[in-house]
């Protein structure tokens, strides 16, 4: 079942519409099917972050349509992709986003509490989420007394406990060290196996992206080319970097 369709995405800043290499975006076309664990990759500058604001609705392209699970969220305003963000996408930053003044479990509850979700559920939402990603012994601490990592998996729970249709990560491990990564990766994998989340996630980490069923590589504003997974992480971590190595011109 197709979640997230993207077609003929432009994005401008200055100039006019036309179809050129000066477009941040430059008539993007993309399809995610459910349970799919996809990276976005590209150099620096490529529109990748771009694009995925554009997917959540953060963002507006100049031209062209987004739909998630058959609603076209570039036809909404701005306060109505603003519910639909919140009830049915989980977005990890890069830098976390948690309130310092609110526990971790207070910070991973708050979409279902904009919901009117009863405590008792939020509870058992909180156990399951914070359990699986081994950090339930630390839920009622506040974020700047844990470490990074924890902080990232708090989010990761916050991003999931809504059950939403699809996982929209920019460069969550871009603040974690290299072993925290490697951890935080790993749970994203599990947590793609064992529920089956739908995940897309923009990165430069090339190791982060090996974790990945699909790897989709941008250049000048467009699809360059997409690889798969065969089940070997290594191979295909060989593959990805052997891609980007021919997307910059090595």
């Amino acid at each position: 079942m197709e979640v997230l369709c993207a077609e003929d995405i432009v994005k401008v800043y200055g100039g006019n519409l036309e179809v050129n290499s000066n477009n941040v975006l430059n008539g993007i076309n993309l399809s995610i099917e459910s349970g799919e664990f996809t990276a976005i990759m590209g150099q620096s500058g490529s529109g990748k972050t771009t694009l995925l604001n554009i997917l959540s609705g953060i963002d507006r392209p100049n031209s062209g349509t987004v739909k998630i699970m058959n609603k076209y969220i570039t036809s909404l305003s701005k306060k109505e992709k603003s519910i639909f963000r919140r009830e049915n996408l989980g977005i990890i930053f890069q830098s976390f986003n948690l309130l310092d003044n609110i526990t971790l479990a207070e910070n991973a509850a708050l979409p279902l509490i904009f919901k009117g979700i009863s405590a008792p559920i939020i509870d058992e939402k909180i156990k399951e989420y914070f359990m699986f990603f081994d950090i339930y012994d630390i839920r009622n601490r506040y974020p700047y007394n844990v470490s990074v990592g924890e902080q990232q998996r708090a989010a990761a729970c916050r991003a999931l406990i809504n059950d939403p249709y699809i996982i929209l990560a920019d460069e969550p491990t871009g603040s974690l060290d290299p072993n925290t990564s490697k951890k935080f990766m790993k749970y994203l994998q599990m947590i793609n196996d064992a529920k089956k989340a739908t995940i897309l996630m923009v990165t430069h980490d090339i190791y982060a992206a090996s974790y990945c069923r699909r790897v989709i590589f941008i250049k000048s504003g467009k699809i360059f080319v997409d690889i798969y997974n065969k089940g070997d992480q290594n191979a295909f971590f060989n593959r990805i970097l052997d891609t980007l190595a021919v997307i910059s011109g090595e």
